[in-house]
């Protein structure tokens, strides 16, 4: 998936769904996606879906152009079963460093060099 904004000026970031997870928030039921951008740019990113936001997913999704879309590339999902593995980022989860920075940037703070990450609420880091 290609995202542009205003904002980003002549720059155009990809996106890659099969590298991203989605996690359930424990304490509001809300659901988050969580990953990262890697090409043009290195950012993390969440998205918090909330009940609010069906009727205009569901109308982003259910249109025809949409449909055949999926529909004429439905063996790339069965493809990308057999080759899910390799998707799998290492090192740490990238839901709880997405969290952990939102976090940090949320109460406007900066980690510190110095200081040890704290560990933070585990909320939005259960895996569905």
């Amino acid at each position: 998936m290609k995202l542009w904004s205003r904002g980003l000026g002549r720059t155009e970031v990809s996106m890659d769904f099969r590298y991203y997870k989605v996690v359930k928030d424990p304490e509001t039921g809300n659901v988050c996606i969580v990953g990262a951008m890697r090409d043009p740019v290195n950012w993390e990113f969440r998205v918090m879906m909330e009940p609010e936001d069906i009727g205009g997913f569901a109308k982003m999704f259910f249109n025809w152009a949409m449909l055949w879309l999926v529909a004429a590339n439905a063996f790339r999902y069965i493809v990308y079963l057999f080759k899910r593995k390799q998707y799998v980022e290492e090192g740490e989860p990238i839901e709880e460093k997405v969290f952990r920075a939102y976090n940090t940037m949320m109460r406007r703070g900066r980690p510190s060099a110095t200081q040890p990450a704290k560990e933070g609420s585990k909320r939005c880091l259960n895996t569905m």
